[in-house]
């Protein structure tokens, strides 16, 4: 039997192996590297070194290695040594690598059989580019001969459009066309538009110059015609003149030119009538995007969209219609069409996407009219969804109007009518929410025992896919402190999805750990991650985590794999993942400043993570920045109350120490109730004041006994904040600082959720 080495015997292999011509002041660094790596290695393999342990794709590994050192000729050879052995992961990998290394018709080679071993659309897209570089046009024309124009990635199509454009290709016109009227515009096609409206310009002044026939190059005219492969499959003559004209109209309103593509609409809809020529769906959403933007005649714009309907079929009716509801819609003025509109669009399509947009729009427009219209039209279309998760942002908009209007038994109403029909997650929140209504006396049920069927919605919570913070708040309302199940509850599988997991990729990234490419193993985990094993990723994550000592950047991929991975486990979650999705990074500088401000670690690591997810360099769309994600006039301000002249932002001990006395005094101005700080710091004081006094206003017309400091109960006061971004804020903080607390400090949620959000 073999014998399994010694940590540090296996060390001594690695830092021979990957540390030989390393630079001096990279050798702490790639010791920790290594010896990280192989501890990681040795949880799982036995061997004597990483090309023992990775026997059949060592060759791709020590191939990086040699173009890490810039040794062209060995990472070479290594590469083409890996295209025999491995597994299919790593061989794809060494036949890409090859087409980047060496002459131009060894490059060409490379390409050429990395198409011959992987005909798919990411294959192609490496090899069609490296062919582009070397002019080979003629062979990006055959291997993409039969992609899917409408379904292929934008960036492999442009480069077959080009590769016929320079090569004369008599379909190009056909496939542009079709291209361009198939699918929501992109960069990529703009970028191929103006090439072909370059190659119109140059034949015209070829033309003009009366060049000898032979000698054109270019050899399409304006006039010729051409036969358009239309979007139902179908062939027709038509004039180049209107092939453009369609083209053109799309590319004014993807460059956002509403004014002058709204006066074009009619002009455009004639000439494809004149011609006999099925307008293309994608045009007529076009057209209703520039008669939103373009004109603020909505009520005749709506109107106008009506008469194009009634001409439709298909989906380019269903764009008329639901273009008709939404400019209906914007007067303000007319629910009662805009609905009518949406429903007529869902009845003209038989695509599911585009159904549920239109009800989505449909549900959303009766939340300015009538409860009891939405919930009408909930008993009718909630079996109608298709993905259902589409709709929890509709879900969250209507939690919050029927809670802040008290319209509580509406919500009861509701909360029975999706069960089952819209997503897990929603329907959880539903019920946990239902359940605090009941417990608090504000609905009635028909048996009357409402507690008894507050204390089955908390159960419910905690047996289905709830979001962490229902979970975490539901275990407080059971007052749950047995930790067998408290574990149970935490780590149970998130999804019910099932995952055919490739032990390649799982490899894949062990090997990256072995042989010290923490560089590499995000991408190939966001590539692979489908597919990848909850302890592969779990491995990659701790091993990215101690990468994280030497470079910060690792630690903030680590809590991405750790958290992704977590939020979509499909067996249950192993304790040591969820250590890795509650981190404590920067822990010296973290007990720092809770010392010097009095606060709970636990807070202000639930915070950091929520902020920035550990990164210390990020700014924010509004100018937040850094870990605590301070604005500039707030550290400035808190700078000075500390008595610090000069300071960087952005440096993670200064960020973090005035982030944390930030916090503190948002809590003393909150009376100690450290749930509104916490909203206030993401919302500002003066809105929380304003809620609370609302909130405290409306409560005491139910003659109901006062919760403080909010009226109404702490965690209901969250679900009637008007900003969305403040209400999951606080469900992401708040169920942050309970799993802290408990993977930690030795608290169950249920004593979190009590500290921070009952002040009675």
């Amino acid at each position: 039997m073999e014998r399994r080495l010694s940590v540090v015997e296996t060390t001594i292999h690695a830092m021979t192996f990957r540390l030989r011509s390393m630079p001096k002041n990279t050798l702490k660094i790639s010791c920790f590297l290594l010896t990280a790596s192989f501890i990681f290695l040795l949880t799982t393999c036995s061997g004597s070194s990483p090309q023992h342990i990775f026997k059949k794709e060592s060759s791709y590994f020590m191939a990086l290695h040699a173009a890490d050192q810039n040794d062209g000729l060995n990472a070479m050879r290594l590469f083409k040594e890996g295209l025999g052995k491995g597994n299919d992961i790593t061989r794809r990998r060494c036949a890409e690598a090859l087409t980047q290394l060496g002459n131009v018709r060894e490059r060409v080679e490379a390409s050429k059989y990395l198409v011959s071993q992987w005909n798919d659309d990411n294959a192609l897209l490496v090899a069609c580019t490296e062919l582009s570089r070397n002019a080979e046009y003629s062979l990006i024309i055959l291997y993409t001969e039969h992609i899917d124009i409408l379904g292929s990635p934008n960036e492999l199509v442009k480069l077959r459009l080009d590769a016929m454009l320079q090569k004369n290709d008599s379909r190009f016109e056909n496939d542009l066309f079709f291209w361009m009227m198939g699918r929501a515009l992109s960069s990529d096609h703009l970028e191929m538009y103006e090439k072909y409206l370059n190659f119109i310009a140059e034949s015209k002044r070829q033309n003009s110059e009366e060049i000898p026939e032979e000698t054109v190059q270019l050899g399409f005219s304006e006039n010729s015609p051409i036969k358009p492969i239309s979007l139902d499959g179908q062939e027709e003559e038509l004039d180049l003149t209107l092939n453009q004209t369609l083209m053109d109209y799309r590319v004014t309103v993807f460059r956002k030119r509403y004014y002058a593509a709204f006066n074009q609409i009619m002009s455009v809809f004639g000439l494809c009538k004149a011609e006999g020529v099925e307008i293309p769906p994608l045009l007529v959403s076009d057209m209703g995007k520039a008669s939103l933007y373009g004109t603020t005649d909505y009520y005749a714009a709506a109107f106008q969209f009506d008469r194009i309907a009634r001409q439709l079929e298909g989906e380019a009716q269903f764009f008329a219609y639901f273009y008709a509801g939404r400019l209906f819609d914007k007067t303000g003025r007319y629910p009662g069409q805009a609905i009518s509109r949406f429903k007529y669009a869902m009845d003209a399509t038989q695509i599911e996407s585009r159904y549920d947009n239109a009800l989505w729009y449909l549900l959303n427009t009766q939340l300015r009219t009538s409860t009891n219209d939405i919930i009408a039209s909930l008993k009718t279309y909630c079996n109608t969804m298709h993905e259902k998760s589409y709709f929890d942002d509709f879900f969250e908009s209507l939690s919050v109007l029927l809670l802040s209007h008290q319209q509580w038994q509406d919500f009861y109403n509701v909360w029975q009518i999706i069960d089952g029909k819209s997503s897990e997650e929603t329907f959880c929140k539903y019920a946990y929410i239902a359940g605090r209504l009941l417990e608090d006396g504000l609905i009635k049920n028909e048996t009357g025992l409402q507690t008894r069927e507050a204390v089955a919605a908390f159960t419910r919570v905690l047996s289905g896919g709830s979001d962490l913070y229902y979970k975490v708040l539901a275990l407080e309302r059971l007052n749950v402190r047995d930790k067998d199940f408290i574990e149970t509850t935490l780590c149970a599988p998130v999804s019910e999805r099932t995952i055919q997991v490739n032990p390649d990729a799982d490899r894949l990234l062990g090997g990256y750990a072995a042989f010290g490419f923490p560089q590499k193993i995000y991408s190939e985990w966001l590539a692979h991650r489908s597919q990848m094993s909850i302890e592969a990723s779990m491995q990659a994550s701790q091993f990215l985590n101690g990468c994280g000592t030497y470079n910060k950047s690792f630690h903030v991929q680590s809590l991405r794999i750790a958290a992704r991975t977590k939020n979509s486990a499909t067996e249950k979650i192993p304790h040591k993942l969820l250590e890795l999705s509650f981190p404590r990074f920067y822990n010296d500088l973290v007990e720092a400043a809770c010392k010097e401000n009095d606060l709970e670690e636990s807070l202000l690591y639930a915070l950091i993570r929520s902020e920035s997810f550990f990164d210390a360099e990020i700014s924010s769309s509004v100018g937040a920045q850094g870990l605590t994600q301070l604005m500039e006039s707030t550290a400035a301000d808190i700078a000075r109350k500390l008595k610090i002249p000069n300071y960087n932002i952005l440096d993670p001990a200064i960020n973090v120490r005035l982030g944390a006395f930030y916090l503190k005094e948002l809590i003393e101005r909150s009376d100690s109730a450290e749930a509104l700080a916490l909203f206030a710091y993401n919302a500002g004081l003066t809105n929380v004041r304003e809620w609370v006094r609302i909130a405290k206003r409306d409560w005491s017309a139910t003659g109901k006994k006062a919760h403080q400091p909010t009226g109404i109960s702490m965690d209901l006061f969250l679900e009637t904040l008007p900003y969305a971004e403040t209400r999951e804020y606080g469900r992401k903080v708040i169920s942050a600082a309970a799993m802290y607390n408990w993977l930690y400090y030795n608290k169950t949620p249920a004593d979190t959720v009590r500290e921070l959000m009952t002040n009675d």
